[in-house]
């Protein structure tokens, strides 16, 4: 038996815009053949090479046969491939037609991949890849007769930062994701009057682009560069008064208070330009150089005249300008300062237009309350990408937290519908580029894998599947018993971590907002805050109700992990539902009679009971995914619980309880 066309395709992530799947051929591994054609280029000798791979690891044979040909590659200006008349016109007006491909039977016994650009050819043999996989044994492969028509939504769509990149740019490249930062980028310190360099991983970057991934070197914020000893080496371009003092990352709550450099000086664009020479000479088509992270002002006369972020904006274009006389084709992008929006508009309207625009962490500075769901949206960003401008975001919530300057905590979150919100805001809104914020390393792909794999989904085809489509597909792929049951888990539940975490989390507890509201007898607002997504009091309940639905579904011995995380979900409901309690108590309840005194009573043993609950799921969902030693953001997360609990009844128990 073959596949049925909807197994096909449930086989597949992303699924392409356009396929169909009517007829298959049944053949022998050993009497296909994968062919190229000659002068082919590196992505499709990467594309065939990964397609014979596979003919050897699940087929048992080179693919050299003579039954059945795949033959894929670039067409000439006419269409043709070797030979072979193609559609590839279709993909002239489609967006990033570079990643476009045509996959088209001729007759039974030959198909073709064919596209504009190698890049397209690599996710042709992506595509195929994964169809094959399903009946690909020794003795037997499917071969399907299909028609696809297909093209990215998104230009680049990745992550900021991830793990072992030689495992998972590889992972990342066969979902059709094509961007990360190059971690392995390596600043030496600066030493006076000496030529400073850096470092890439140059053969990871040249293997990263064979598979179509832009893996990215990079010059670090400019308020780290004590960290290099630039200070040391060259005071005067240390920023001068307490202004340039930017503070620390958001989600840091101790540490150096990180002084910007004076962007003024002629003498940084120096040392910047020493580092992208040094950069490009070891290959690198392009960097991506960072503004300082935190508003800071140099305060010296010239700085101020002109202001930080503008200042370091110049210095950057003026050294990549000055490298270009000898690397022409090197390519630069400008990554905005995270948390702050002062003069992007300069900035902006000085860089070249062919310098790329990243901005990230800037959730809740574009936060627009909206019901249902919240919308996002920066007016000057949004325009210049309306007009065409290359603008990308880093702010695809792929982890468990309400903006992504705040990965502060560490625990399960699968919501498709919170990441297929954003990816559709982001190509409504015309930009280039998707990443996700990921901030560490331990069971990363474990915990988020989910997560990722929806953001290559809806990045690349936006309007392809639903949730629960997507989920059943990514069950399927990864081989759970009963797929079906784990889209409708996923179905049920996304929507309901899409409130939890994007309700004021983890800010709530881990900064003190849930206490600082009671401490000070704020009345808590529903629809607000923490408690964004509840509308009334019933909502609480509601919510409850529907992770007891997902949770009954869960009868396979493979959903542990989605059982573990289901608790884990519910009981931050009920911690939210047991704050509220408490808080609008001591808000709005005369606490001089017994009656009220009885009721605040109850309502902190309910408030003890969830955090014990909260607590105790978080640890029993780690302790599922292996022993200690935990990441510190998973014990962060139990600790915030606990102290956010402790506090609140302190407060009540000596100010209130008599």
């Amino acid at each position: 038996m073959s596949p049925s066309p909807r197994e096909w395709e449930r086989h597949l992530l992303p699924r392409p815009h356009e396929i169909d799947i009517g007829q298959w051929v049944d053949c022998r591994p050993a009497d296909v053949s994968v062919h190229v054609p000659e002068g082919a280029g590196e992505l499709e000798e990467q594309a065939a090479a990964e397609l014979r791979q596979l003919f050897i690891d699940r087929g048992g044979a080179e693919p050299h046969g003579s039954g059945f040909e795949i033959l894929l590659g670039t067409v000439d200006a006419d269409g043709i491939l070797n030979g072979y008349q193609t559609n590839v016109g279709r993909l002239l007006d489609r967006p990033n037609r570079e990643q476009a491909y045509i996959i088209a039977p001729q007759g039974r016994s030959r198909l073709l991949l064919s596209a504009l650009d190698g890049r397209g050819i690599y996710y042709a043999a992506r595509t195929l890849h994964q169809l094959l996989e399903i009946t690909m044994s020794p003795e037997r492969v499917a071969l399907p007769l299909a028609t696809v028509c297909d093209w990215p939504d998104i230009t680049e769509r990745g992550l900021w930062n991830f793990p072992d990149e030689a495992e998972w740019i590889p992972w990342m490249a066969s979902l059709k994701l094509n961007y990360g930062k190059m971690a392995q980028t390596h600043l030496a310190a600066v030493e006076r009057d000496q030529p400073n360099s850096a470092s890439i991983d140059a053969d990871l970057m040249r293997k990263a682009a064979r598979q179509g991934f832009n893996y990215t070197p990079y010059i670090l914020h400019l308020n780290f560069l004590h960290d290099l000893g630039l200070f040391r080496a060259y005071p005067e371009l240390a920023g001068k008064g307490d202004g340039a003092l930017c503070g620390r990352y958001f989600a840091h709550k101790q540490g150096n208070q990180h002084r910007v450099p004076c962007a003024s000086q002629p003498g940084l664009v120096d040392i910047i330009a020493a580092w992208m020479a040094s950069i490009a000479g070891q290959g690198a088509p392009e960097i991506s150089c960072w503004l300082s992270e935190r508003p800071g002002q140099c305060e010296c006369l010239a700085c101020t005249a002109t202001s930080q972020f503008v200042l370091e904006a110049r210095a950057f274009t003026a050294a990549w300008r000055r490298v270009q006389s000898q690397y022409p084709k090197l390519k630069i992008r400008l990554f905005l300062s995270t948390t702050t929006v002062e003069r992007d508009h300069q900035v902006i309207a000085e860089a070249p237009p062919e310098v790329l625009i990243e901005r990230a962490c800037a959730t809740e500075l574009e936060r627009v309350l909206h019901h249902p769901r919240d919308l996002m949206a920066n007016p000057l960003l949004d325009q210049y990408a309306a007009e065409g401008r290359w603008i990308a975001s880093y702010d695809v919530p792929i982890g468990a937290y309400g903006a992504v300057d705040t990965p502060e905590f560490k625990v399960p979150e699968r919501s498709a519908h919170r990441i297929k919100d954003y990816a559709l805001q982001l190509i409504r809104r015309n930009y280039s580029g998707a990443y996700g914020m990921l901030a560490w390393a331990t069971l990363a792909r474990e915990i988020n894998g989910f997560n990722i794999e929806a953001l290559a989904e809806w990045s690349w085809n936006g309007n392809g599947r639903n949730e629960l489509e997507f989920a059943t597909a990514w069950a399927t792929r990864h081989g759970f018993a009963e797929p079906e049951t784990v889209g409708r888990w996923a179905a049920l539940m996304g929507p309901i971590e899409f409130d939890v975490y994007d309700s004021g989390f983890p800010m709530c507890y881990s900064w003190g907002r849930a206490i600082e509201m009671v401490a000070e007898r704020r009345r808590p607002v529903l629809g607000e805050g923490m408690f964004r997504y509840y509308a009334d009091e019933a909502a609480f309940e509601a919510k409850k109700s529907v992770c007891a639905e997902a949770l009954a579904l869960l009868t396979a011995s493979d959903c542990a992990d989605l059982i573990s995380e289901t608790r884990v979900v519910a009981t931050y409901i009920d911690l939210a539902h047991a704050i509220y309690g408490v808080a609008e108590k001591l808000a709005t309840a005369d606490l001089n009679t017994l009656a009220a005194q009885s009721e605040l009573v109850e309502l902190v043993k309910t408030l003890s009971k969830a955090g014990t609950g909260n607590a105790e799921a978080i640890a029993d969902w780690r302790h599922g995914l292996g022993p200690e030693p935990w990441h510190h953001r998973v014990h962060d997360a139990i600790a915030a619980t606990e102290t956010t609990v402790a506090e609140i009844g302190r407060i009540a128990r000596e100010r209130y309880l008599f």
